[in-house]
């Protein structure tokens, strides 16, 4: 894999570690995913591919980051998301992403991720089962972490 979208999903469930609060079967699952995330950002930053957020995700990611924690590590997060990889602007993806919301009902910011993913041709990666649904709708790559082996996704980013 040379080019990526990483929803924030990914993002998020890479620095925090779900709540023990719960359910057991829910917290394994996410406490699972937590690493696939944090072993997708170590990998993808080591092979040097192409990774791709639009603008949109920083706005996200801040939001998210201070609902689960506070102002200060919204800020510092969601700069270094900024900092860390190529953000594309909303004027790019719009008229793709206005599409794909009409044709699949999927969200506003979902809509984004699945445009800049079909605009670069490149594999989406999410933990987002609404957004890898509409992704594979209109022809869009997507990868599930939650549904894939550590084996698996390791293959999908060394090709």
């Amino acid at each position: 894999m040379d080019k990526c979208v990483l929803d924030t999903s990914v993002i998020v469930k890479s620095i925090f570690k779900p709540l023990k609060s719960l359910s057991d079967e829910i917290y394994r699952r996410e406490m699972e995913t937590h690493k696939k995330c944090r072993f997708i950002i170590k990998t993808i930053e080591e092979v040097d591919a192409d990774i791709y957020i639009p603008r949109v995700c920083i706005v996200e990611t801040a939001a998210v980051v201070k609902k689960l924690a506070n102002k200060s590590l919204a800020m510092k997060i969601s700069k270094g998301v900024l900092d860390s990889y190529e953000a594309i602007d909303e004027v790019f993806l719009f008229d793709t992403a206005w599409t794909i919301a009409r044709d699949t009902g999927c969200s506003g910011f979902d809509s984004y991720f699945i445009a800049l993913a079909r605009i670069k041709n490149a594999v989406l990666l999410t933990d987002d089962g609404g957004m890898h649904i509409h992704a594979k709708e209109i022809g869009v790559d997507p990868v599930l972490i939650r549904d894939r082996e550590i084996k698996d996704i390791e293959k999908i980013i060394l090709g």
